[in-house]
């Protein structure tokens, strides 16, 4: 079977799993297990995004000078992130060292501009070149290595996937990693206090940082740090724990925890046609 046939294979069977239901309440201990497969539930927007992202491949095959990706990994990203699968998501990334190079070769037909923003908005900032920085959820370094364009390369990366974690690595994009996760209730290796600057580039989503994990960030940045990150539009509606986003955020800043330096900025065509935003905090 060809490449393209097998995605499409695959495709067909994950969306009679869909269901349009809300998700049940989930607990802190299962943010990161891979669900059974009675009890998986799809986010049929994520699957949407799959179909256009098929739809931009295909139609750049059909121009003069259209090349093959290995397309088929991203589209299994896809299916994992959409039915929260965190488990296998993290083993996929394991065994794909050449992330990094394949999202810099296909990245015309993804639609993604996270990693670029948010860059873009650190460097508003004028922060010194000798910075420590935390590349936090930083999977294959797309921060890092557009960071190094502007001679930012003081960084440590943090991700569940040691795989993505060591092609990283080996393209000197850091000086130390770290594999874990980021949950609300087990601590990070990282000691108190250690950075000047923490960015994350659409890593909080179900499966990965939530915000009850927002106490972490501030926990592993110096006072008078910079916390910088950006997430999708229509966050509330991510899963139970991102209800009280908004809630969490605003009560950090009641209590003195941390202070915002930039307004919170919306930003358009995030992921396609999608807006995020981008917060840029100091820790008090």
């Amino acid at each position: 079977m060809a490449p393209s046939s097998k995605l499409v294979s695959l495709l067909k069977q994950s969306l009679p799993l869909a269901r349009t239901t809300q998700a049940r309440p989930a607990v802190a201990s299962r943010l990161y297990s891979s669900q059974p497969d009675g009890d998986v539930e799809v986010n049929i927007p994520m699957i949407r995004k799959m179909e256009k992202i098929c739809r931009n491949y295909i139609d750049q095959l059909d121009q003069p000078g259209g090349k093959e990706y290995n397309i088929q990994n991203f589209m299994m990203m896809y299916i994992f992130g959409s039915t929260t699968n965190t488990a296998y998501r993290t083993k996929l990334f394991d065994h794909w060292p050449t992330y990094l190079e394949d999202f810099n070769e296909c990245k015309s037909i993804m639609g993604y501009r996270y990693p670029e923003t948010l860059v873009e908005t650190f460097l508003t900032l004028n922060i010194a070149k000798d910075a420590k920085i935390l590349d936090m959820a930083c999977g294959p370094g797309n921060v890092a290595f557009i960071m190094k364009d502007h001679a930012y390369t003081n960084i440590d990366g943090l991700d569940p996937s040691q795989g993505l974690l060591t092609a990283a690595m080996e393209k000197g994009l850091y000086q130390n990693t770290f594999c874990c996760y980021v949950t609300p209730d087990i601590p990070t290796p990282v000691a108190d206090n250690t950075y000047d600057v923490l960015l994350c580039s659409g890593g909080m989503f179900p499966g990965s940082i939530v915000p009850q994990a927002f106490t972490e960030l501030l926990r592993v940045v110096k006072p008078g740090g910079v916390i910088a990150w950006n997430i999708a539009d229509g966050y509330e509606g991510f899963n139970d724990f991102f209800k009280t986003y908004d809630e969490i955020y605003q009560q950090l800043i009641k209590d003195g925890k941390w202070e915002e330096i930039q307004p919170v900025k919306k930003l358009d065509n995030m992921l396609f046609e999608d807006a995020g935003f981008t917060y840029v905090m100091r820790k008090l």
